[in-house]
């Protein structure tokens, strides 16, 4: 097959995806459109194996602008032209999903597939009013071609609550550790950690006002592997450290320091850094929103919180419960294996495709 992605966003959850999906899909042609942000890896096309071909869309931008969007739209055409023998274009983030489905009208394409990877109306940085907006724009873009596919069960329930019902589920998957965790034996401190950006839709006053309640009992310590632009929301103490931007390797290395994986995010589409911490083992600790729902199952592999309170008790309990750690850990690792694996995503979409 002849496949062509469309990516304004080329980093972070969007390029893991991409680079997944293609490494796997290794005997077909994968042509991808792209425009780069600040933390766009440099050299990104090295990134990517010989089936794929990268082509610069100069013109995408994050932000709205009829002007600039105007310039894109026309530039997102005249480079899909050649393409036109696709067996199927596949959207990814809601610039290119818009702007996409447009030039995928306009040039007659068919079978087009949109992945927002994280809806814009779900975010809680923005007011009422703009996610109003947001949600017309997707609904106009519904109204241009294409179905939508959503990485997680939550996401596609928000979808439908608002009128699109053109909806397929794939959940995003990764490559599954071929050999089950080992597991320490549990001695405190209690490791309590995090991976990501410090950005507000991580929520890292959260986790700092988690990590406060424990400041005094040195049985628990907690860790954010990663840096960003928020690393003020967390106050210097001796129970909680930011390591700053790691490579990959040494974020998996730290990683498995962790004894239980908290999120505090505020919105997600279905976050890969949990993913990832369930393939190495760890129980869960997660904030309640979109995508986090998705990955603690009835409690057996962690829990959901919706207050400070409510972690801060959770993480008091398995304190006193540590046994129920290696449990629930081993309940993670299981889910992943069933349901978030790189093969069971491949499978999905090929048939998708097909």
């Amino acid at each position: 097959m002849k496949i062509v992605h469309i990516t304004e966003c080329l980093a972070g959850g969007v390029l893991t995806f991409i680079r997944n999906l293609t490494s796997a899909l290794a005997d077909d042609e994968h042509i991808l459109i792209y425009s780069d942000r600040d933390n766009t890896p440099d050299h990104v096309e090295e990134l990517f194996g010989k089936n794929v071909k990268l082509v610069y869309w100069k013109n995408a931008g994050r932000e709205i602008s009829a002007v600039q969007d105007t310039k894109a739209l026309f530039e997102l055409i005249s480079l899909l032209k050649p393409y036109k023998d696709a067996d199927v274009v596949q959207l990814h983030s809601s610039k290119a999903g818009f702007l996409g489905r447009v030039a995928c009208r306009l040039l007659g394409f068919k079978n087009v597939f949109y992945l927002p990877h994280g809806l814009s109306f779900a975010r809680e940085d923005v007011s009422a009013k703009k996610k109003r907006f947001y949600i017309t724009l997707e609904k106009i873009g519904n109204a241009f071609c294409g179905d939508y596919i959503a990485c997680s069960e939550s996401e596609k329930a928000l979808l439908e609550k608002n009128g699109i019902y053109n909806v397929h589920v794939i959940n995003n998957g990764i490559a599954v550790n071929p050999e089950k965790p080992t597991y320490r034996r549990f001695s405190y401190p209690l490791v309590v950690g995090t991976t990501g950006r410090l950005t507000y839709q991580k929520n890292p006053a959260l986790f700092d006002e988690i990590a406060g309640a424990f400041k005094d009992d040195d049985r628990v310590r907690f860790v954010w592997i990663g840096g960003g632009e928020m690393s003020d929301a967390i106050h210097k103490r001796k129970n909680i450290e930011v390591t700053g931007w790691l490579t990959p390797e040494e974020v998996q290395e730290k990683l498995k320091e962790v004894d239980l994986y908290m999120s505090t995010a505020l919105w997600e589409g279905l976050p890969y850094s949990v993913i990832e911490a369930m393939n190495l083992g760890k129980p869960l600790l997660l904030s309640k929103c979109i995508g986090n729902v998705d990955l603690v199952k009835n409690n057996v592999n962690g829990y959901i919180f919706e207050s400070k309170k409510a972690a801060v008790d959770y993480i008091k309990w398995l304190l006193d419960n540590p046994k129920e750690l290696i449990e629930k850990g081993k309940e993670s690792y299981q889910i992943v294996v069933n349901g978030f694996s790189l093969n069971v995503m491949v499978e999905k979409y090929t048939q998708l495709y097909r």
